[in-house]
């Protein structure tokens, strides 16, 4: 429609300039050479208007004919160009499905297309490393990091390199430097936290959790279990330099953190208690209790009231236990407070409500220690240790990531060096086969194709009973 209204306008705009021409034809003379030429004004601006249209025309046939070099080589090397970035795409492709020789193809073909090392070195550096050339790949991530460009992107080549090794103090320097480029890559704000922390660097540790969580990298909810760990970790070190009174501080902002985390609340008792603040620490004590029994408050809460007989004793850990009592830890902190006070009634009904998974290794122990101390029974008391050997296994400081068990929590694993993941639950047991269960095994074994069978064999003598995966909270 609107290109109709236009050429409609261009037709009026001509009628127009016809009717005037006509209503008004004046005359022009031309004297030029010896030749006199007389014409009507609207003849001679026809003539124009043709031999400038014919002028425009030769002038562009010239142009194209002159410039058909120059548009073949340009159409020669957008070809390449397209090529090139064709290969590109086909290697990326490639390394994404794991294709190395493919990678390195496409990454020849790139490069000689291209022949712009800027574009190509990311895909030969990939495909380097697919392939198992880690010095290739270095040089190539290397080259990367040396250009404004693509310092990034080689940084963090680099970065997984020194993380695949192992080479931790490389991996956070690295991190380091890539954060002042990109702050929000994950890769870079995680590896620069938990590098941190590895190091035993609380407070900057403390400071790359904050930056993390704010731009949501770490979610909230890990960022306060993490930020308590830190804390309880500054408050031992505080210690360790004789600052209670800092410890004290980094300990109840632990606690606010993450409320009743055992670490925090067990150490911040005990210093409660040396500064005689002992009914405090025990209030502290009894409030972590009800969320999360556990025999670190137990015992600190034993040791900040060691005055009185054992029965008082016992009363004090009975009255701490009915703020959860139907917790396995209640169950067996009241019957080992009942059989140091020699009440073998009260140790008998705690213990005899255990079954199933609650009758873990400690219960079989404490109700061997009542049966030899009540009766004098050796033989039921021996029965009950035996047991014990095949029970259930008691919670410990657990390492969600590798599996290691801990005398006491940290905040790095001591067995794999990982953050954040020593958590109270019953570590992964590890049962002996019978020789039934190995010849069933072997016998599976020889059953096998010809192919998987010729393969060197072993016979198992050990396997893992599943377990459900620790989180990573510890406490």
């Amino acid at each position: 429609m609107r290109r109709s209204i236009l050429y409609l306008i261009r037709l009026a705009v001509l009628v127009i300039v016809a009717i005037w021409l006509v209503e008004n034809p004046g005359e022009i003379q031309i004297d030029w050479l010896g030749r006199h030429v007389e014409a009507s004004f609207a003849l001679f601006l026809f003539v124009l208007v043709v031999l400038l249209w014919l002028a425009a025309g030769g002038i562009r046939m010239l142009a194209t004919a002159l410039g058909a070099p120059w548009a073949a080589m340009r159409h020669r090397a957008d070809q390449r160009r397209e090529g090139g970035f064709r290969a590109l795409t086909l290697g990326l492709a490639a390394v994404a499905a794991g294709d190395a020789e493919e990678a390195r193809r496409q990454a020849r073909e790139a490069d000689r297309l291209l022949r712009d090392p800027s574009l190509t070195r990311l895909l030969s550096a990939q495909a380097a490393a697919l392939s198992g050339d880690t010095a290739a790949a270095a040089k190539y991530f290397a080259a990367l990091r040396d250009n404004d460009d693509t310092r990034f992107l080689g940084l963090v080549g680099l970065l997984r390199q020194a993380i695949g090794r192992g080479d931790e103090a490389r991996a956070l320097e690295l991190a380091e430097e890539a954060h002042g480029l990109r702050p929000d890559a994950p890769l870079v704000a995680t590896t620069r936290l938990y590098g941190r922390a590895r190091a035993g660097r609380w407070f900057d540790a403390q400071v790359a959790l904050y930056d993390a969580v704010k731009r949501r990298i770490v979610p909230e909810a890990d960022g306060l279990r993490h930020r308590a760990a830190l804390l309880t970790e500054r408050a031992r070190e505080d210690l360790a330099a004789g600052r209670t009174d800092e410890a004290l501080d980094h300990l109840g902002k632990a606690r606010e953190s993450q409320p009743g985390f055992v670490p925090a609340v067990a150490l911040e008792a005990e210093l409660l208690g040396k500064a005689g603040k002992a009914k405090r620490g025990q209030r502290l004590v009894e409030d972590a209790w009800a969320r999360s029994p556990h025999p670190a408050l137990a015992r600190t809460y034993r040791e900040l009231s060691p005055e009185g007989t054992a029965i008082d004793r016992f009363k004090r850990q009975h009255a701490l236990a009915e703020r959860a009592p139907q917790d396995l830890e209640s169950r067996l902190t009241v019957a080992e407070a009942a059989l140091d006070a020699e009440l073998w009634g009260e140790a008998r009904v705690q213990l005899e409500a255990l079954s199933g998974a609650d009758l873990t290794a400690r219960a079989c122990r404490l109700r061997a220690r009542l049966e030899e101390a009540e009766h004098g029974d050796s033989r039921a008391a021996r029965m009950w240790l035996e047991r014990a050997s095949s029970a259930p296994a008691d919670p410990a400081w657990t390492c969600s990531t590798c599996g290691a068990v801990a005398p006491d929590w940290s905040a790095v694993c001591g067995h794999c060096g990982e953050f954040d993941t020593l958590a109270w639950t019953p570590p992964p047991r590890v049962s002996v086969m019978t020789e039934d269960e190995v010849s069933a095994v072997e016998a599976e074994i020889v059953e096998l194709p010809a192919t998987a069978a010729a393969e060197p064999r072993k016979p198992a003598e050990t396997a893992a009973e599943p377990v459900d995966s620790a989180p990573r909270a510890a406490g």
